[in-house]
């Protein structure tokens, strides 16, 4: 037994040699993995921002868009009014130049008629 406390003894030195050793590399470990948290975290914040940013410019085009289609839309309904109107437009002269045309053909016959009385 005593031969294995004296084994035990110098065996225990040497650990707390590795022990010493394997805490100083397991700050510089632990501050490595810290720097490389921190390294992560950054590149995720700067992405959260991008995919925000990139979020809120799809956003905006697709406000202008709507916009436009609203536009659009009430354009189309205004031009389609005027095209409505020129057509009645267009009925009312064809209308009206019948009827002058209707009104030429009696005062010419009565022209004709008139002048072979005399």
């Amino acid at each position: 037994m005593a031969c294995h406390m004296k084994v035990f003894e110098k065996i225990n030195p040497e650990i707390d040699l590795d022990t010493k050793t394997s805490n100083i590399l397991g700050f510089g470990l632990e501050a490595k993995l810290d720097e490389l948290k921190y390294e992560i975290l950054q590149k995720i914040d700067k992405e959260l921002i991008d995919s925000q940013n990139a979020r809120d410019f799809v956003t905006q085009k697709y406000d202008e868009l709507c916009n436009k289609i609203q536009f659009l839309t009430e354009l189309d309904a205004t031009v389609t009014s005027f095209r409505g109107d020129v057509k009645s437009i267009e009925k009312r002269l064809l209308e009206l130049t019948n009827r002058i045309d209707g009104i030429e053909k009696v005062v010419i016959s009565r022209d004709c008629s008139g002048s072979l009385l005399l």
